[in-house]
């Protein structure tokens, strides 16, 4: 919705209510998130409450960081530790903290989907499994059953419930399997707490067993969470509710942001029940009604509602006897929805390139523009025509990140590592620019192997033959010892190292960076991002290496993992967007395309589990004749009707494929206009002419993309000093994070901080202190990253076991208790950017308060400059955040940096009038930082930057 100045009365009303359960229904684009950001921001300021009493609940976490945004914005202070997050995080934040209250281990891994397989697939001979793990395909039902598992913990069944249930029934061929999947599901369950991992269902599983076995923990929150908001609850499965009523409480303090005609993840477990059994649970709950649309045009929204009527009675409208018409406030021209019918699905693909040509030739640029695809696999033939026509476009579906050019080069290169034998990734990496080896000499070379009976690895041992140019051969040799050296490595490093060192060795890094396009720099970012997913594997995976990592990328790439337009911003980029009508859901677009829009597409064939949930443990509560997955697909296609602010377009085709049958139109676009049922033609357009069809093909020039300007939206402390030490490294680390090894002293500086975090967190819990359980704490923290050889880790922890022997012998001669350690922090400058950041600790000190920030080295007066910086930024926040804890005047703060090296203290005080100078300061520098060309300082830090190689410094 688009930020309104006003708020109507239905608004008012949501925003101001101030106890008891309420439920907000939101219609789309009727300023919800405007409702919770101003709701939140009138407990704190009008009501006094404290923001660590708020608890804000989401569903992705894209969603968490505009609701924080947002949030930041409103609020004319800063603020420290307020709980918005999506459910998964605010389980795990708990179980950190309480898990070992129910036997479990705090210091769990969380695993992804994909790591659940391999775990399963690792013990699935553990299993008491007979039909679902058949000896011919022993691994045949893993993601199956891993399904199942999920589904049930979505229904808060546990192991127990399940057994109990099956003992209740006759015996029967059916109940057996039951019985099997039971039993595989108890196991699993074990399996995991004997490995210390946790998948994400078990975050919301285990927190309301925590809950539920411990009442004094669940108390402890009650009166913590003063008030409880739920945003997008129609996506919320029945556990995630059951976690909600229990936070609640008796002051059912709850207030949820719903639409049931949005609710469009059942297949996930969400229950659109849940909104609909609201008032039964709250029976003297306040409903609020938002239907008053910011985004769409009035034709829009009638047949958006249209549409959606033919779910009735199973709506919230008919329950509460409501009104969720939305009437429109958009200021755009109000156009009819336009129906495309062409013949053949190519034709239709054609003809929507050639309307977005014609829109973005008159009014609209490619950003505002959305293909929205029921399924993945229906998007490459729109992608090739939007190709063929030069327009710019990104797709973002399953696998999007690893389909890309440059990914699929370093996946070929790891595939290639793990098993020399495979020619074809080896031919895909000789063949990248980079290497500049001419094609038609690298068949001559793939020809000779065949004749030779080699693979291609073992005739770059014959490089040295007459058929190639001398230039050839040297490339050729080159690549060779440089593979050998990084099979040689592969032994012991990671295979993250091992591919950062193919980037350095094959001088693809420098490559990249030497162009200054856009396209060069998306795949910089997408090697990045890449990079990212390997760190995190490799943190969980200690034993990784390249074949461990290999076999995850394998899966990944089956299970078409990869961010979801729910998680990336889609309109950082001046290109048209691509994406599934799921994750459509959140955003708009000016113009909106709905394609394929026949049956048997959209709506698609209801596809049943492989292993489905027996129906009498399901929690879903609908009326007993509805078709759940007509009415699922339906309100799916309203989500992508209501994404339109301007313009809406359905598209169809009478054949897709090879299909000699036509295929009849979706029921959904007469559903949603119903006088095409009188006048619908079989094809609404002509075909083409063979001249038109051919001017796809004649030179066109490439439409470029346009360079977005940098606008920064935060900052911390290291950042700015990195800028000010080289913008060339803030660029790339940064703006881009590449990768690079991690460094000894990064391991060595996050080890000792981790160690004194935990010691005092032990502290504050009322354990006695002793240098033994300190020395204990920095050896379970300790990070063997980095480090030149286990000489040098030794002697490295050696000199972390001295820094805080002499940091125990002066600070607890007289033990302080810390008010607060690891203190995260953000407030907003007078230019609209967040200033992000974290306080080691903070001590009483007199009237006032002590902030100390932890340093691991020692001393250097060449660093007095960035210190005073440092320490500025705490006190301008500790004078910003309307917190107990800080909330002080410049007068009362003492600001001290702790070198551990030496044990040494430093210690500032600012006036009023210095934090003012700082501010101005600070906006300064993010204007330079804005503005930057980012090229090298030249400093004498460049010497062992690990990004010299992108600006040949010597």
């Amino acid at each position: 919705m688009a930020e309104n100045k006003t708020l109507n009365p239905q608004q008012i009303a949501a925003i101001k209510h101030l106890t008891g359960p309420l439920l907000i229904i939101a219609g789309a684009g009727t300023g919800k998130t405007t409702v919770i950001t101003e709701r939140i921001k009138y407990l704190i300021l009008e009501k006094n409450v404290l923001p660590t009493q708020i608890l804000a609940l989401t569903f992705t976490d894209k969603a968490s960081h505009e609701m924080e945004e947002r949030v930041d914005v409103a609020m004319p202070y800063g603020y420290t530790q307020m709980w918005i997050s999506t459910f998964h995080a605010f389980c795990d934040r708990i179980l950190r903290n309480d898990a070992h209250a129910i036997g479990l281990d705090p210091g769990y891994r969380l695993i992804s989907e994909a790591e659940s397989i391999l775990l399963l697939k690792k013990n699935i001979f553990e299993m008491e499994l007979n039909i679902f793990r058949p000896l011919g395909n022993p691994t045949k039902f893993l993601d199956a059953l891993l399904i199942h598992f999920s589904r049930l913990k979505d229904e808060d069944v546990s192991p127990t419930d399940y057994l109990k249930w099956i003992k209740q029934q006759k015996i029967t061929g059916e109940t057996e399997q039951y019985l099997e999947l039971a039993n595989a599901y108890k196991k699993y369950e074990e399996l995991k707490i004997k490995e210390g991992v946790m998948d994400f269902s078990d975050l919301i599983s285990n927190t309301l067993l925590l809950f539920r076995t411990r009442k004094n923990i669940l108390k402890k929150y009650q009166e913590q969470f003063k008030f409880i908001l739920v945003d997008e609850f129609q996506d919320t499965n029945y556990a995630q509710n059951e976690l909600a009523i229990l936070l609640a409480g008796d002051d059912k303090n709850i207030t949820v942001v719903a639409d049931d005609d949005q609710s469009i993840y059942r297949f996930r477990g969400a229950a659109v029940s849940n909104v609909l059994q609201f008032k039964k649970s709250f029976p003297k709950a306040k409903v609020v009604t938002l239907n008053n649309n910011y985004r769409s045009t009035q034709p829009i929204l009638d047949a958006a509602y249209a549409l959606i009527q033919h779910n009735n009675p199973n709506r919230l409208e008919i329950v509460e006897g409501i009104d969720k018409k939305l009437k429109s406030h958009s200021t755009a021209t109000k156009r009819d929805i336009e129906v495309i019918h062409e013949i053949r699905s190519e034709d239709e693909a054609d003809k929507i390139a050639r309307i977005i040509k014609e829109l973005t030739e008159k009014k609209y640029q490619y950003r505002d523009i959305a293909i929205l695809v029921r399924a993945n696999n229906y998007a490459s033939l729109i992608a090739t025509a939007l190709q063929r026509h030069r327009i710019p476009f990104q797709f973002l579906g399953p696998g999007y990140l690893f389909q890309q050019e440059e990914i699929k080069d370093l996946i070929a290169y790891l595939a290639f590592l793990t098993n020399l034998s495979d020619s074809v990734s080896l031919f895909r990496i000789l063949s990248m620019d980079v290497f500049n080896i001419p094609y038609i000499e690298l068949n001559y070379l793939l020809n000779f192997a065949k004749r030779k009976n080699l693979t291609l690895f073992e005739a770059l041992f014959n490089a040295e033959q007459s058929f190639l140019k001398p230039k050839t051969q040297e490339k050729l040799i080159k690549f060779r010892e440089m593979a050998v050296r990084h099979l040689g490595k592969s032994k012991k490093e990671t295979a993250g190292q091992i591919l950062y060192y193919f980037l350095v060795d094959s001088r693809l890094f420098e490559t990249l960076n030497s162009t200054d396009s856009i396209r060069e720099e998306r795949r910089i970012q997408n090697i990045a991002k890449f990079f990212d997913r390997i760190k995190s594997f490799e943190t969980e995976r200690p034993d990784s290496n390249i074949f461990t990592l290999y076999e995850w990328l394998n899966l990944m790439l089956q299970m078409g993992d990869s961010p979801t337009a729910a998680d990336v911003d889609v309109k950082d980029r001046n290109v048209v967007n691509i994406l599934t009508v799921h994750s459509s859901k959140g955003l708009e677009f000016k113009v909106v395309f709905l394609v394929n829009l026949v049956a048997d597409r959209f709506p698609s064939r209801e596809r049943s589990e492989k292993i489905p949930l027996p129906d009498e443990i399901l929690k879903e509560n609908v009326s007993g004749d509805s078709d759940f997955h007509l009415e699922e697909e339906r309100r799916l296609f309203y989500v992508g009707m209501t994404r339109a602010k301007e313009r809406l377009y359905f598209t169809l085709a009478s054949y897709y494929g090879t299909g000699k049958r036509p295929r009849k139109t979706s029921p959904f676009v007469y559903d949603a206009l119903p006088k095409l049922l009188k006048k619908e033609t079989k094809n609404i357009t002509q075909q083409l002419f063979l001249p038109e069809i051919l001017s796809v093909y004649q030179n066109q020039e490439e439409k470029q993309e346009e360079k977005v300007p940098l606008k920064l939206s935060y900052i911390t402390f290291s950042n700015l000093q990195m800028f000010d030490i080289c913008p060339l490294h803030y660029k790339a680390k940064v703006i881009f994070n590449l990768p690079t090894p991690t460094a000894s002293v990064q391991s060595f500086g996050i080890s000792i901080h981790n160690a004194l975090y935990n010691f005092y967190k032990q502290i504050n819990e009322g354990n006695k202190p002793s240098l033994e359980k300190l020395l204990e704490i920095l050896k379970k923290e300790w990070i063997s990253e980095g480090y030149s050889n286990k000489k040098h880790e030794q002697e490295r922890f050696s000199q972390g076991v001295k820094i805080l022997e002499e940091f125990y012998r002066t600070e607890f001669i007289t033990p302080i208790k810390p008010l607060g350690i690891e203190m995260p922090f953000s407030f907003v400058l007078k230019n609209g950017v967040k200033v992000f950041g974290k306080i080691d600790r903070i001590d009483k000190k007199g009237s006032g308060i002590e902030i100390i920030d932890y340093k691991t080295g020692a001393d250097n007066p060449k660093a007095e400059k960035a210190h005073k910086l440092q320490l500025a930024m705490y006190a301008l926040a500790a004078t910003r955040i309307k917190d107990n804890l800080l909330n002080r005047r410049p007068e009362d703060i003492t600001l001290s940096l702790h070198f551990l090296e030496g044990n040494t203290k430093k210690t500032m005080n600012f006036k009023q009038e210095d934090l003012d100078k700082l501010e101005q300061e600070l906006i300064e520098k993010i204007t330079e930082i804005e503005k930057s060309d980012f090229k090298c300082s030249k400093n004498v830090l460049c010497v062992n930057c690990e990004y010299k190689i992108l600006c040949n410094t010597n």
